[in-house]
């Protein structure tokens, strides 16, 4: 069964998610009518089973922030190389010979994705990337290097397609840290954050 019923519908993953590998800031959200599956489902190569048997920071897992939006059939591929060696003459694990050695695997550390970020329909984001503050990532993209802050990035390969705004301009929103304040606070500047004038929030923040 759906969990969405349209594709107006959305949930904070914090309030669903049950695999202690995966952690999520508040208000960041997951909106998957179009696919029709929890976001949990998303999350590849994660299991029952890692989260009974490791404790975090033994494996890869998912840190989300707060603040973010992340579109429906986005997945983040975790488990670093799966076994698997390019290095290697044979690409192939070769478990069916050997089960308990995969001197392949190499882990790949978390996978972050910071604050504000936005993540479009189906992106697919591969294990250890860091996704910095207030980045977007366009739909379909493949992400496999780190995005920077208020960059915008695109395609497969994911490649750099802009900034969001100037670099002083950056470098106000990042001492800002409108996502770290408290719900009365980010009410009462509702007005500014949906705008584009950046000085007056900061005028406002250090006022």
């Amino acid at each position: 069964m759906n969990p969405f019923k349209t594709y107006r519908n959305s949930y904070n993953i914090r309030d669903v998610v049950q695999n202690r590998h995966i952690t999520a800031g508040k208000h960041s959200y997951y909106a998957g009518f179009a696919h029709g599956v929890h976001f949990e489902e998303n999350v590849l190569y994660l299991d029952d089973i890692d989260h009974e048997k490791y404790a975090p920071g033994e494996i890869d897992g998912l840190i989300i922030g707060n603040y973010c939006s992340i579109a429906s059939g986005s997945k983040f591929m975790l488990c670093g190389t799966q076994g698997h060696n390019y290095n290697f003459i044979a690409t192939h694990p070769l478990d069916c010979f050997d089960k308990d050695n995969y001197p392949g695997h190499r882990w790949k550390g978390n996978t972050v994705i910071s604050n504000d970020v936005w993540i479009g329909y189906e992106s697919l984001v591969m294990p250890g990337v860091h996704i910095a503050d207030g980045a977007v990532v366009a739909a379909r993209s493949v992400v496999t290097k780190n995005i920077g802050a208020f960059e915008i990035w695109g395609g497969n390969p994911a490649q750099f397609i802009k900034k969001r705004f100037t670099d002083d301009e950056i470098e106000k929103l990042l001492q800002i840290k409108w996502w770290d304040w408290d719900d009365e606070k980010v009410g009462q500047n509702i007005n500014l954050l949906r705008s584009s004038d950046i000085q007056a929030l900061w005028d406002n923040f250090i006022g």
